[in-house]
């Protein structure tokens, strides 16, 4: 086990700084804890863990100094530990600026990751096996994620650019954009949730946050309050669709047969496709078949035919 405290390094001019590098090959899990700042992350081709710390702000310094950065081999691999501590009870009165630490990392390709921060923005470049990320108010943007990921904010935005299994995330006010997830499990209170592509079943609960999924392969579920809930392209699958007062809009790929059930108290209800109503949802031949349930209280629903 390798451990490193303060020395200067990188350019960092009279700034306190840690550089530290270690030799990584095989599997790499990256653990690191930084409550304000920015925490960095880009892939590499080369085998090899790079960690640089350096203090945003001079009252930041003594946090550097006090910082530990540890490599362990295990029987799979390495971990690799970055731990900024806490300011002291004194310092917790200042603004988060004053506490500000950079930590960036330079890892191998397909590294797991496991993220804590406060109000530090948290970024990952390149391709990372697994991600677990915590965050109270930072920013979070992610590139791809071939496992499953895992992100909690309070009200961090979420950008997500590809996650090949399951994405898990949930935050209060921040809002979610996700390029293309294999399937989905989506929360927020008030933060718009922006899905792009979603190749498996996916779930998206909001209370006033706007929900809007461009292309769904295989169903999705989705509860909103106020919230609005538009699907730009339905092709396949059972879609439970529910709201208040929030208006829910789907438009469904071309040639699906569609058997649906909408219902509002005092929204209005239409759809300019033909129904099949009596039939199983599967596919039948190259037609694709599939099922939508909406319900709201007051909320418009409208189902279209998606364009060619």
């Amino acid at each position: 086990m390798s451990e490193f405290q303060t020395e200067q390094g990188w350019g960092a001019g009279q700034k306190e700084s840690l550089e530290c590098s270690f030799e990584t090959p095989g599997s790499v899990s990256l653990r690191v804890e930084n409550a304000s700042g920015k925490v960095e992350i880009e892939t590499q081709e080369a085998p090899r863990t790079d960690v640089f710390i350096v203090a945003l702000h001079p009252s930041a310094e003594e946090l550097v100094r006090r910082a530990r950065v540890i490599e362990k081999s295990t029987s799979l691999g390495h971990e690799v530990t970055v731990e900024i501590p806490h300011a002291r009870a004194k310092a917790r009165f200042w603004s988060s600026d004053y506490s500000a630490v950079a930590v960036l990392v330079r890892a191998p390709r397909d590294t797991e990751l496991d993220v804590s921060t406060a109000s530090a923005s948290i970024g990952a470049k390149g391709r990372y096996r697994a991600a677990r990320i915590r965050s109270a108010s930072g920013e979070v943007s992610l590139d791809e994620i071939t496992g499953r990921t895992n992100v909690r904010t309070a009200n961090g935005d979420i950008k997500l650019g590809t996650a090949g299994d399951m994405a898990d995330v949930e935050t209060a006010s921040g809002d979610v954009r996700i390029v293309t997830a294999a399937g989905g499990k989506i929360a927020t209170a008030s933060g718009d949730v922006d899905l792009g592509r979603a190749d498996k079943p996916t779930r998206v609960h909001t209370a006033s946050g706007d929900v809007r999924l461009k292309e769904a392969l295989q169903g999705a579920t989705i509860k909103t309050a106020s919230g609005d809930q538009r699907i730009d392209r339905a092709a396949a699958g059972d879609y439970v669709l529910q709201a208040v007062s929030g208006d829910i809009a789907v438009a469904v790929a071309p040639g699906s047969l569609v058997r649906f059930d909408a219902g509002s108290i005092s929204g209005h209800v239409a759809s300019d496709i033909e129904v099949q109503s009596d039939r199983p949802v599967e596919a039948v031949g190259d037609v694709a078949e599939l099922s939508i349930q909406a319900k709201t209280v007051s909320g418009d629903i409208s189902v279209v035919r998606a364009a060619s």
